[in-house]
C-alpha cells in the first residue's frame, strides 16, 4: 500500500513501517504474534484472566487484526484456568437421595445401554440389566435403532421370563 492510499482509509504508517488502523497497531494474521499479544493481555499475572469482553477491550485499545473478536472469544473459551474458576449461575444442586435397598433379588433392577460398539453378528449395542441387590447382570445384544416394542420383547424374553416382573426399574 502506498502512503496516500493508507491515509484515505483510516490507515497510517510510521517511518519504522509500523502500520496503524484507527490509531491501533495493526498486526497481520501471520505467525503467532496475535497469540503473544493475547497472552500478555489475558494470561499475565496483572491481567488476572478477564472474561471475553474485557479481554477484547484490553487488546483492542492498542491492537487490531482480522477477526480479532472471534480470536479472543475462542482463546478465552479454551482457557483452562478460566474454565476452572468460572462462577456457577444455576441453583445449587440438591443432596442425592439414596435408592432403597431391595428386599429380594430381581425386585429392583437398573438398566442402561452400551452404545456404538463395533458390529458383531448385526448387533451394535448392548442392553445391560443389573439386579441391584446381587449385582448380577444380563447383557442383551441389540441394535442402535431399538424402539419400545423391541425393548419390551427383549425384557420379556431375557428378564421377566426368568426373574418375574420387578417392582422398580431405574434407568436414565
Amino acid at each position: 500500500m502506498d502512503r496516500e492510499n493508507l491515509e484515505d482509509h483510516c490507515w497510517t504508517e510510521e517511518e519504522d513501517d509500523t502500520r496503524y488502523y484507527e490509531r491501533q497497531v495493526y498486526i497481520p494474521d501471520t505467525g503467532d504474534l496475535c497469540l503473544q499479544v493475547l497472552k500478555s493481555n489475558h494470561d499475565h499475572v496483572l491481567a488476572g484472566h478477564p472474561e471475553q469482553s474485557k479481554t477484547y477491550q484490553l487488546v483492542h485499545r492498542e491492537f487490531n487484526w482480522p477477526n480479532l473478536r472471534e480470536f479472543v472469544v475462542n482463546y478465552v473459551r479454551s482457557c483452562t484456568i478460566c474454565g476452572r474458576n468460572k462462577a456457577c449461575h444455576h441453583k445449587p444442586y440438591r443432596l442425592l437421595k439414596q435408592l432403597p435397598i431391595p428386599p429380594r433379588p430381581w425386585e429392583f433392577i437398573s438398566m442402561d445401554f452400551i452404545e456404538q460398539l463395533p458390529p458383531s453378528e448385526g448387533h451394535t449395542d448392548i442392553l445391560v440389566v443389573v439386579d441391584r441387590l446381587t449385582k448380577q447382570a444380563i447383557f442383551i445384544p441389540t441394535v442402535r435403532s431399538i424402539d419400545a416394542v423391541l425393548l419390551a420383547e427383549l425384557f420379556i424374553k431375557h428378564v421377566f421370563s426368568k426373574h418375574k416382573v420387578p417392582n422398580y426399574v431405574t434407568s436414565d
